[in-house]
């Protein structure tokens, strides 16, 4: 394998444990509140992933999404979203790992069917931007796709345009993680492939930047962005964590998720990005060690790459 592979297996890796390691951190605490953490991990709240560590359906729901992708990636999109559409009704009989009603509810329309066109439900919640990474990694190369793939595959199940722009802001965001971009040089192309799309979502991204660019605690800050209920202010926790700490993974995921709300989610977006443009060894050992479903991740590497080399 040549150098440039090299770097990108370490990078899809890095994505792929990175996102799953942080939601794994996130899912203890994702229903306590600051306080509540505090009490039960100390006061730095939960820094470490305990054994046999589980991961939620953040990262379920990514691998839906790139299982799908591994079947036609390389496929026109109404195409790719067919496949998609059957992959999210298998969905629903592997384990409930903590699916949102939306999520859910889009697929039981899917099961009844109802066309992945319609399927959606007006919904601002934050399950279509946790699973849509993985779009940045396939379609680093043709960002075009990548938007419209990013859009089209989030509104499946979440159509609000809010939910939608933080869609597209999460792939692509991967997508410019593994081309090396800091995190500090993200805003205006965020802004640029969001535009125009909901200005709930811009004020949010652009909050976020200003408070991590100030000198406010991060407990502080990450609680007038939000609780990550909704879609931009998960997006815009994880962009806080992530421009706070361009270079040290576990600390921003620490960050991310000893917060009141939604923790592993908040986390998982911040992971994968992060995991996308630091690598793999970024990511701490122990955090891999003790996570569980590791050969799940692992097996999608290989087939991934492939994929991407196909289509690029």
């Amino acid at each position: 394998m040549d150098p440039k592979s090299k770097d990108l297996v370490k990078k899809l890796r890095g994505y792929l444990y990175g996102s799953a390691c942080a939601d794994a951190l996130g899912r203890p605490v994702e229903m306590l509140n600051i306080e509540q953490i505090k009490e039960k991990y100390g006061e730095q709240g939960i820094l470490e992933l305990p054994s046999a560590a589980l991961w939620t359906d953040d990262t379920q729901l990514m691998l839906v999404l790139a299982r799908s992708l591994l079947r036609g990636a390389e496929l026109e999109l109404p195409e790719l979203m067919n496949i998609f559409a059957k992959e999210l009704v298998r969905w629903l009989d592997e384990p409930d790992l903590g699916a949102g009603a939306t999520s859910k509810g889009a697929a039981l329309h899917l099961k009844a069917g109802i066309g992945w066109e319609k399927s959606g439900i007006t919904s601002k919640t934050c399950g279509s931007l946790m699973r849509v990474g993985i779009l940045g990694f396939i379609y680093q190369n043709d960002p075009e796709k990548l938007i419209r793939a990013a859009s089209l595959s989030g509104k499946i199940t979440h159509t609000h345009p809010t939910a939608d722009a933080a869609s597209i802001a999460g792939a692509y965001s991967v997508k410019l993680a593994f081309d090396g971009v800091k995190p500090r040089d993200t805003l205006e192309l965020l802004r640029k492939v969001t535009a125009g799309i909901s200005e709930e979502f811009t004020e949010a991204l652009t909050n976020s930047y200003n408070l991590a660019s100030g000198n406010m605690e991060d407990k502080e800050a990450l609680g007038k962005i939000g609780q990550g209920w909704s879609a931009e202010e998960t997006f815009a926790m994880a962009y806080f964590c992530m421009l706070r700490y361009p270079e040290n993974y576990k600390k921003a995921i620490q960050s991310a998720v000893n917060i009141t709300g939604d923790s592993d989610s908040i986390g998982s977006v911040a992971g994968g990005i992060l995991g996308a443009r630091l690598g793999i060894d970024a990511i701490p050992a122990t955090w891999i060690k003790a996570l569980e479903g590791k050969q799940e991740l692992e097996a999608m590497v290989t087939p991934l790459l492939r994929k991407y080399l196909e289509i690029s």
